[in-house]
């Protein structure tokens, strides 16, 4: 039995690779921090804007939308720019891409603007992280360290707020057609 859409596949496996790869890098950016204050947050705030760019694909492709498909896998390239560990995600990213693609229809305007509002968000929250040097020091006791860019809490609820918004645009203007022409056939809504 063949699946409707031979792109689901694509889709399915470069999100569980995007998350996967994602959870690595942020282990590996956990375990080297070497005790530096709010290690953790930083580790998540990193990986964060290629996980919500893989729910979004995940989310708007089972409703049709290779158009958020397209964005998400778009958003995540430019974001793994930022280390060379993190350039093993263009390959996921450009399945997406491939996938959304093969299934983009025609949309309307809100659709469009929704789409490359995903793309600019995720990037941008990428950028959030990084748009500045913050110094810190700490010590542990017998050693002080020092880090010439760390990344700070309002770097990361910025960040965080940006892909707040990016999941909920995305999904607005990713709801199925259907749901959208029962809405302006409801004479109260």
């Amino acid at each position: 039995m063949r699946d409707k859409d031979p792109m689901q596949r694509w889709v399915v496996v470069a999100c569980l690779a995007t998350i996967a790869y994602s959870v690595v890098i942020a282990l590996i950016r956990f375990a080297g921090s070497e005790g530096e204050p709010g290690s953790l947050r930083i580790s998540v705030s990193l990986v964060a804007p290629f996980v919500v760019a893989a729910l979004v694909a995940l989310l708007t492709h089972s409703v049709g939308r290779g158009r958020f498909v397209m964005a998400a896998g778009a958003g995540i390239i430019p974001a793994a720019v930022i280390s060379v560990i993190a350039l093993p995600l263009w390959i996921p990213a450009i399945m997406l891409l491939v996938a959304g693609w093969r299934r983009t229809t025609p949309g309307s305007a809100k659709e469009m603007a929704a789409s490359v509002f995903v793309t600019i968000g995720i990037f941008s929250a990428m950028i959030a992280l990084l748009a500045h040097r913050d110094p810190l020091e700490w010590s542990d006791g017998s050693v002080d360290q020092y880090s010439n860019n760390t990344i700070t809490a309002s770097e990361s609820l910025l960040s965080a707020t940006i892909l707040g918004l990016v999941i909920i645009v995305a999904l607005a203007a990713a709801r199925p057609r259907a749901a959208v022409e029962a809405d302006a056939d409801d004479p109260d809504g």
